[in-house]
């Protein structure tokens, strides 16, 4: 039978399922009862993990189970706990605290000293962070506050068995689930500066991992076949000419199948299959005939654009050739042309009763000669 557990502290620590407010309320009603918690968490805050930490310490009958990968702000959390039991599939993680930097600038030097300057606080005070936290450690492992560090400084996950030589745990239970690490939780990983475990594949999740279940389904044993006689063929050399450019409309209708997949797809049933109804069919041709009108309306765009751009290039040629004919012309014929070109530039520049007013003017200036 699935144990029970009075709190699970899941996600990010310092999140909405990972709350010291709801940490507190859930110890405040239990009295001094014992509380058993189950944490599955990658890590987070560390202030919020020092809180939970004190929290389980105060109320002083709090049982913490580790499922899954743990990591960073997780393993703080418990160091206030009565006992600490972990999965035998469970993987722990402890490492140095870390400050995000983003920086997109350019820096004159008295701005990078500034900038070196705030760096060398923050790592001062991550300095401080982590030998605080190993002091943490120390007194649950019963080691010195120097070999936490070290081991804080390696990044290295520790199996449910070393994380109890250690002595972060104080018991490796059953396990009731595998570890498995899915793309998504693998990127956030990397993004977050945390080292993926060894020999842990990375799975597909979400919609692509039942994707990848139906297409077993449907193709088994042909499927299969198909990927050996690939793998055992040597590589092809990639093509790099326009005809590339077929390939641009298949995929298109592949990523319209696949999002009308992940819409319509049913849920497997008790035998892991996923049946095919006419509801998925009828997404799947809705889809198709999406992606094809899509597909004809880029075209079009394309080929007007296309027009476009011949038409100004004939305007660009018309041009060049009167700019060469131009050259070619005398001096002086040249130096005509221009004059008559800003004589005419200057009139249209005249209002009309500027050009009333210069035609009195000449007029006057005609009959005061006469």
């Amino acid at each position: 039978m699935a144990k029970k557990y009075d709190l699970k502290l899941k996600g990010y620590v310092g999140g909405w399922d990972f709350d010291t407010d709801y940490v507190d309320y859930v110890l405040d009603k239990s009295g001094d009862k014992e509380v058993s918690v189950l944490i599955d968490s990658l890590g987070g805050s560390v202030a919020t993990a020092l809180s939970v930490s004190t929290a389980f310490a105060n109320h002083g009958n709090v049982h913490v189970y580790y499922r899954g990968m743990n990591a960073s702000a997780a393993t703080i959390a418990s160091m206030g706990a009565k006992h600490v039991a972990i999965e035998a599939s469970a993987m722990y993680l402890v490492h140095k605290c870390s400050f995000p930097i983003f920086e997109w600038a350019a820096l004159n030097a008295d701005q990078l000293r500034e900038k070196a300057d705030e760096y060398m606080k923050a790592a001062n005070d991550a300095e401080k962070i982590d030998l605080t936290i190993a002091s943490l450690y120390a007194g649950k492992c019963k080691k010195s506050v120097a070999e936490l560090l070290d081991l804080m400084k390696e990044e290295k996950w520790l199996t449910a068995q070393e994380a109890l030589e250690w002595g972060f745990v104080d018991e490796v239970i059953d396990s009731t689930e595998d570890v498995h690490l899915t793309q998504s939780v693998a990127t956030a990983m990397a993004a977050a500066g945390i080292p993926l475990p060894e020999n842990v594949p990375v799975e597909a999740d979400g919609w692509l991992a039942q994707l990848e279940a139906m297409f077993k389904k449907w193709f088994g044993k042909k499927n299969e076949a198909a990927t050996v006689q690939a793998a055992a063929e040597p590589p092809t050399k990639e093509n790099t000419n326009s005809n590339q450019s077929v390939m641009k409309k298949p995929f298109v209708m592949i990523a319209a199948v696949l999002a009308a997949i992940q819409t319509a797809l049913p849920e497997a049933d008790a035998e892991g299959k996923y049946p095919v109804e006419e509801p998925v069919l009828d997404a799947l041709e809705k889809a198709l005939a999406d992606a094809k009108t899509a597909q004809d309306g880029k075209d079009q765009e394309i080929k007007d654009l296309k027009a476009q751009l011949t038409a100004k290039e004939g305007e660009l040629a018309t041009a060049q050739a009167r700019i060469t004919e131009l050259e070619a012309l005398p001096a002086g014929k040249n130096h005509e042309v221009i004059e008559a070109g800003e004589q005419k530039i200057h009139n249209e520049e005249k209002s009309p009763m500027e050009q009333l007013q210069e035609t009195f003017a000449k007029a006057r200036q005609m009959l005061a000669e006469v």
